[in-house]
């Protein structure tokens, strides 16, 4: 039975596409066969792609670690200017591909230098910046070791010439006597009776 007849006996109803014409259908079922082959492509490309993923805390402990070449004093994880989101950006790409730290922070350092990296590396000249820290703190400490020795030390000779200090004090005791009678110092009344025992 063909399309035309069917169309003069008026079934088009039964038959969903009857009455478009045919280069029209063909048209149609090309697209609708290209829609499906799509989908079923980008299904399978996405079931076969394997998947990718990378630690985020991970991601923002490198972001930390890296200066903004253009922002002073800021790592790329406080920094809002457009080089270092794409830094942030480059950090988990790379994560992503399988890279671990030491890799992707020697990859922004052989880009844009070692002032890149927040802290300087463990070698060569950088390892002053890393000694001079501890050392300072081991001198400090020995200094103060040796100041409480010292004075613990000067404690205890105080405590030896206690007793000559004593002797002195002694001796001195009837002139203090005598400067104390002069300005009435050990009286209970002050002045009043100094007055009274040195008339004018």
């Amino acid at each position: 039975m063909s399309i035309n007849r069917i169309r003069r006996e008026g079934q088009v109803q039964h038959l969903p596409f009857a009455f478009i014409p045919s280069s029209q259908a063909k048209c149609l079922a090309v697209f609708v066969l290209l829609a499906i082959g799509v989908a079923v492509w980008i299904n399978v490309s996405y079931a076969q792609a394997p998947e990718v993923s990378y630690d985020e805390e991970e991601a923002q402990a490198i972001d930390q670690m890296l200066m903004c070449p253009v922002c002073p004093a800021e790592s790329i994880d406080q920094a809002q200017v457009p080089l270092a989101k794409q830094m942030r950006q480059r950090v988990r790409e790379l994560l992503s591909e399988g890279a671990t730290r030491q890799e992707v922070l020697d990859y922004f350092a052989d880009r844009y230098g070692q002032n890149v990296l927040a802290s300087p590396p463990k070698s060569g000249v950088n390892l002053l910046a890393w000694a001079l820290p501890i050392a300072g703190l081991l001198a400090a400490l020995v200094a103060v070791f040796f100041v409480l020795r010292a004075m613990k030390g000067s404690g205890d000779g105080q405590g030896v010439d206690a007793p000559n200090e004593g002797a002195e004090a002694g001796e001195l005791a009837p002139y203090l006597a005598a400067v104390d009678r002069s300005l009435a110092l050990d009286e209970p009344d002050g002045g009043n009776n100094a007055d009274e025992q040195n008339p004018p």
